[in-house]
């Protein structure tokens, strides 16, 4: 069978991770390893808070490996990982290109995300110096002799007819309806 290409991202125990984060790693790598998985890059990320609670932890370690491995070994690596105490969440993805390619493209991506992020920050609407932006456009204010749009005058037709709003359903048609549907 033929190995493909993985990216994993693991959220650890974030006090096991800040006490010993080589340990920490190396059951992440051994799981991996166990199963015939080759890992070929490994990074970790920063602590972060958690956006919920996940077994009582509120901040979180993350962890990002690249990996070659058949697809046979990731139901096992899944089942693994979830067994481990100090793995809080994980997730696995499949790589269409190569991993090297994979990382080259993310590192230009992110790139020019900084990019535009630095240029966005220089001025424009949402900063920089006060002279640099750009004055409102003025608003259209209506003279009181001026008709807002949907009065119409005494009675008269006018040339633009509006619909009149729809009659909400009854109660009685609206189950009916629904019976309908469910048939």
């Amino acid at each position: 069978m033929s190995t493909r290409n993985y990216e994993a991202m693991f959220i650890l125990d974030n006090n096991a991770a800040t006490a010993d984060f080589e340990g920490t790693s190396a059951q992440v790598d051994a799981i991996l390893e166990r199963h015939g998985a080759s890992i070929v890059q490994k990074d970790k990320w920063d602590e972060r808070k958690l956006a919920y609670e996940i077994r009582g932890h509120r901040r979180g370690t993350y962890y990002l490996t690249y990996f070659t491995a058949e697809p046979d070994a990731i139901r096992k690596i899944n089942e693994d990982v979830q067994l481990n105490e100090v793995i809080l969440r994980h997730l696995v993805l499949t790589l269409e290109l190569p991993i090297q390619e994979h990382i080259d493209n993310q590192a230009d991506e992110r790139e020019k995300l900084a990019e535009d992020s630095r240029k966005n920050s220089l001025g424009g609407w949402g900063g920089g110096r006060r002279g640099d932006r750009r004055p409102a456009p003025p608003r259209k204010r209506e003279s009181e002799g001026e008709k807002t749009e949907g009065a119409k005058p005494d009675g008269a037709g006018s040339e633009k007819q509006e619909a009149a709003p729809a009659a909400a359903p009854q109660p009685a048609e609206a189950a009916a309806a629904g019976e309908k549907n469910e048939s």
